[in-house]
């Protein structure tokens, strides 16, 4: 086993731990993971189902067709991926053809094995991944790197999860991004999780032409179907959303689809007579979690508040939303921050002792206890977790929050349930309890 890092200690800081939050990008990339392995098995059993029919087809219509003559549409020559790294000065132009690849026995086979130049020092890489032996965390590593720290942006792949199973040379950098000093690779990585969860993410390796080693790698956004996020922004920067419109009470919320494809933002709203654009209101793009609405009473005869419930991140073991307060007028209604509330209120102790582990809550004089094996978990926080999750919802005219409290990256025993009232000027927590079930 390794050594403890001192870097370890700021990394467990860093959310969900320490009452902080996952950031919008980790919720989506978490989501992505979710639909990619949803649409890749999909993809997988229609490609199946043609490769079974469509020779027996071919069969039937051409009376015995010879296919070891077929040219197969895949792969097809890389085009532009070449270095001035062969001996005789001449231009390097890889082997590879385009989305040639595959699992560790095909990178392992022959053929690869042959292969010269930069394209070996990508051969000897990819293996390396698979096998998890890329040295990052300390080990055997191949002598492929430029410097140490050019694997510095691997390490998530130099431990037991996430799993590279498969790779891919996708494609290549545009030629006129090139130049004659670094030939690179865009390599497409299949992977799988402990949940288990399969999906897919792209890198680009830099290697250099004099001395056919590593000296840049780059990870490379992709959307849930495998399109670099950079390119699917320029089909879609710009792009008006419709969030919700509800007639009755003349409300309609827009938005812009940003470049990064995966929130929306800023927010327009108009209500009555009044229109207004919030340039810090932001939702993701997923027509499932767009936009709630609701009137919220403020007393007998005062105006009612108008309330728009935003998700902004959502996942596995995290949710994000956040309620926006507006007057007619379409001026802001301050409410107060349940992760806040909920610490001030909540007490708690932890005890850990003969492979046991028990936590202990506190709220408005309820008292809750759970209890659980110390290898229950492999990382237990000792004070609640807050924040991971805050779903604002609304029963009638009445806002409320429910904030889990976590006591695992995995575990939440209880959830802490938030009941918001107008006190005049801004809306506060009235009352705080436990319930058992997420709302």
């Amino acid at each position: 086993m390794n050594e403890w890092r001192p870097d370890w200690n700021r990394r467990l800081a860093r959310p969900p731990f320490k009452q902080r939050r996952f950031r919008n990008d980790l919720m989506e990339r978490v989501e992505n993971k979710l639909r990619v392995a949803e649409e890749k098995r999909d993809r997988k059993a229609w490609i199946t189902a043609a490769l079974t029919v469509t020779p027996i087809l071919l069969l039937a219509a051409g009376g015995g067709i010879w296919f070891a003559q077929v040219e197969p549409s895949l792969p097809v020559p890389v085009q532009g991926v070449q270095d001035a790294g062969g001996e005789s000065g001449e231009a390097f132009r890889s082997s590879f053809k385009r989305r040639a690849g595959g699992d560790f026995e095909w990178w392992n086979s022959a053929e690869n094995a042959a292969k010269q130049d930069s394209d070996r020092t990508i051969v000897t890489f990819v293996k390396a991944l698979m096998q998890r032996e890329l040295g990052v965390l300390g080990g055997p590593t191949p002598d492929i790197w430029n410097n140490p720290e050019v694997k510095q942006p691997l390490e998530r792949y130099d431990v037991s999860s996430p799993w590279v199973y498969e790779v891919y040379v996708d494609t290549t950098i545009p030629v006129e991004e090139k130049n004659k000093e670094t030939t690179i690779y865009r390599l497409r990585l299949l992977l799988r999780d402990s949940v288990p969860l399969t999906y897919q993410e792209m890198i680009d390796v830099h290697v250099r032409s004099d001395n056919h080693k590593i000296g840049h790698i780059e990870q490379v956004e992709t959307d849930e179907a495998g399109m670099s996020l950079e390119a699917y922004a320029r089909e879609n920067q710009g792009k008006e959303v419709l969030l919700k419109e509800e007639p009755a009470l003349d409300l309609k919320i827009t938005g812009s689809l940003r470049p990064n494809a995966s929130m929306i933002y800023p927010i327009r709203v108009r209500y009555g007579g009044a229109e207004r654009t919030f340039d810090d209101w932001d939702n993701v793009d997923n027509e499932s979690y767009y936009p709630q609405v609701s009137m919220l009473q403020t007393g007998d005869g005062e105006e009612e508040v108008l309330a728009v419930i935003l998700t902004r991140g959502y996942g596995t073991g995290v949710y994000e939303s956040t309620v926006k307060l507006l007057r007619r007028d379409l001026t802001v209604v301050s409410a107060a921050d349940p992760v806040l509330v909920a610490s001030s209120k909540l007490t708690s102790t932890v005890t850990a002792e003969e492979g046991k582990r028990t936590f202990q809550y506190t709220l408005g004089g309820e008292t809750r206890t759970f209890e659980y094996n110390e290898d229950d978990a492999g990382l237990w926080l000792d004070q609640p977790g807050l924040g991971s999750i805050i779903r604002y919802f609304f029963e009638g005219n009445t806002l409320y929050a429910s904030v889990p409290v976590q006591v695992s990256p995995a575990e939440f025993p209880v959830t802490i349930r938030l009941k918001y009232k107008y006190d005049g000027a801004v809306f506060v927590v009235e009352d705080a309890t436990f319930e058992d079930d997420l709302h």
